[in-house]
């Protein structure tokens, strides 16, 4: 009898594990780090035969990351795209009042009240102040309450004075989910003044570093290192003007993740979506997010373990 109760015991223990969708104790990762390169231009990082512009995203990050060569957006929603990785859905995409909080809830209320975590344990930072209504939804069920701590810097896309501001926050708090939102870049239409590009060109090489840099502090914090799944992706496509950008180029995003869970030096052709982000994380850290979009499935393929 003994033994059976205990064979019994081992063929039940995942289930008394799962919370929502998700087991526990699949991934080796406690953190998980999400940067957003603010106007990260696909045809001037990867889509440029050469990355020149793109020196430790492409040498020293790539070889031991896995990306995704056809993350798209969706060419009908070009504006506040980061609701679309925040919350995993796109509803909250077209509204009458840009600024307005959010209905769908965000990852950072689906993993403080999913896991009985407290305000410092997710943060969120970017040098884009006017994005300051991606922290919390006002959602019955969720709401402010279980929001991110939030800072945002005093100079407008100001990513050195964001760089220090996050290191300190790590240093101090160790939060488990990190948002950032790199703003240093602002992108132009290819027919605008040369002068204009050459602007571009030479911010998207300083995200380009900013990014290693934060990359770079993880791996020094005992904390983080080899216990962090990391996540680099831009906010939309190209949007350019002339005619020979079609709907296919406008949508041809950035994503790139390392860590101790991801496959090294691969790539898909699976068309993920913006919205994969949140269920992703979500499994990741073992938390639920029952309200994201149908289609807003983990990113598998990136996984050791097959996302199981």
């Amino acid at each position: 009898m003994r033994v059976t109760i205990k064979r019994f015991l081992l063929l039940i223990l995942p289930f008394i594990l799962i919370n929502g969708n998700y087991a526990y104790g699949q991934f080796k990762a406690k953190n998980v780090f999400i940067v957003v390169g603010d106007q990260f231009r696909h045809d001037e990082s990867f889509g440029s035969p050469t990355h020149a512009l793109i020196p430790h995203l492409w040498n020293d990050m790539v070889p031991n990351a896995s990306r995704c060569v056809t993350f798209y957006g969706n060419p009908s929603y070009m504006a506040l795209v980061h609701l679309a990785i925040i919350t995993g859905s796109w509803k909250d995409l077209r509204r009458s009042n840009q600024d307005d909080i959010p209905e769908q809830p965000t990852m950072f209320e689906y993993f403080r009240k999913g896991l009985g975590k407290d305000k410092k344990s997710c943060y969120f930072i970017t040098s884009k102040p006017e994005l300051n209504f991606l922290t919390y939804s006002n959602s019955e069920d969720y709401g402010e309450n279980f929001g991110a701590t939030a800072e945002f810097t005093k100079e407008k896309n100001n990513d050195e004075e964001l760089y220090t501001k996050l290191t300190a926050y790590m240093k101090t708090s160790h939060p488990q989910l990190v948002f950032v939102i790199l703003g240093g870049a602002k992108s132009f239409n290819k027919k605008q003044v040369p002068e204009d590009m050459v602007r571009y060109r030479k911010q998207l090489k300083e995200m380009d570093d900013h990014l290693y840099r934060i990359w770079m502090a993880v791996q020094a914090d005992p904390v983080y290192k080899d216990k962090t799944d990391f996540f680099f992706l831009n906010d939309h496509g190209d949007i350019l003007l002339q005619q020979d950008c079609d709907d296919e180029c406008k949508r041809y995003l950035v994503i790139v993740a390392l860590g101790p869970d991801i496959k090294k030096n691969y790539s898909t052709e699976n068309k993920w979506r913006q919205i994969n982000i949140c269920p992703t994380v979500g499994k990741i850290l073992g938390f639920p997010t029952p309200r994201v979009d149908k289609d807003a499935t983990m990113i598998d393929d990136f996984f050791l373990n097959g996302g199981k």
